[in-house]
């Protein structure tokens, strides 16, 4: 009898378990204008903790057991001399603060990180870089040329390759991150902002601002694979790419389309958007899919909340007020 109380105490302690362990996921949501990530309990709907990280805070980028989250810094429009504010803050999750800021020139915009965790890759759309970041002792161990306005990046699943959309080179690249040698160099769409890497396979996607675009990459042979004309999209208000997540099993793409206020959902296989989802917020940019791919959450940066969608429904199921300008959102499994 001893040991089956005890058994029921321990499940109900767990069940009673503080946000801060973790016990369930959470959504990151990086506020541009409020100098915040928000961190939001997506099965409530509801803000638990908001985190000073620094003026402009834009690309996240969480460790794989959710303890730490990355978090590209901008840094205030008009930086003073000497202002070290821009870089990579390093939120502890649990502690809910930032554990570690490591300063670059200002205007990062996306961050990943190589499959072992040790090196941070930042984009900077300011200087034309890529920043390789040594996370543990808190550094800039490499710089790399990243194109012109280099903005979303991401790594390639064995971590060598760095894949870098250039948004004002209309081009996408990729580097060796041991040498900073350039492995490729593709044109792309219009304002390439955002880059996607299938979790199986070896596929990779430029998602295009310019046009309704979406450049597909053999990320193996490192080479362009084609391009993806985004068809009968809306003319008011007029779709125009932002980002977009991979559904859990690489068969479709969901897009925000920032003044069109929607999320496309595109199938893969048929190179078509099978669906869209209106009204989701003004001006929707950030995106995350759960880990089952029934819900995503967008930030939605001019209404000043985050959209929960429900992917089989095709609708908007709720929305979190997240005063500060949602820029980005990723989940914390």
């Amino acid at each position: 009898m001893r040991s089956k109380a005890l058994l029921v105490a321990c499940a109900a302690a767990a069940l009673a378990a503080p946000n801060g362990a973790h016990a369930k996921p959470l959504l990151a949501v990086s506020a541009e204008a409020g100098g915040e990530v928000v961190l939001v309990d997506p099965a409530t709907a509801q803000v638990v903790e908001r985190i000073k990280v620094g003026p402009r805070p834009r690309g996240l980028k969480p460790s794989r057991d959710g303890k730490r989250l990355l978090v590209a810094v901008a840094g205030p429009p008009k930086a003073a001399a000497g202002d070290k504010s821009a870089g990579l803050a390093i939120v502890d999750v649990a502690a809910r603060k930032v554990a570690k800021q490591i300063s670059t020139p200002p205007a990062p915009f996306a961050v990943d990180l190589s499959p072992d965790e040790r090196t941070a890759f930042v984009s900077n759309s300011d200087t034309n870089e890529l920043f390789l970041i040594d996370v543990a002792a808190g550094t800039v161990a490499k710089k790399a040329p990243g194109g012109t306005e280099p903005q979303g990046l991401a790594v390639r699943r064995d971590g060598k390759a760095v894949f870098i959309a250039a948004h004002g080179g209309a081009e996408v690249s990729a580097i060796d991150p041991k040498t900073t040698k350039l492995l490729m160099r593709i044109d792309a769409g219009p304002r390439p902002q955002t880059i996607l890497l299938a979790p199986h396979g070896d596929r990779g996607f430029a998602i295009d601002e310019g046009l309704p675009l979406v450049t597909m990459i053999d990320t193996k042979g490192n080479a362009f694979k084609q391009e993806l004309l985004l068809q009968g999209l809306a003319k008011t208000p007029a779709p125009v790419l932002q980002s977009g997540v991979l559904s859990p099993d690489g068969k479709s793409i969901y897009l925000t389309t920032g003044p069109g206020r929607s999320v496309l959902f595109v199938d893969i296989a048929t190179k078509k958007v099978v669906a869209t989802v209106d009204g989701v917020g003004a001006f929707p940019r950030g995106i995350a899919v759960s880990p089952d791919g029934k819900k995503l959450y967008t930030a939605n940066g001019a209404s000043n909340d985050v959209a929960i969608v429900d992917v089989a429904a095709k609708k908007v199921e709720a929305r979190v007020a997240v005063p500060g300008s949602p820029w980005g959102v990723a989940l914390l499994k």
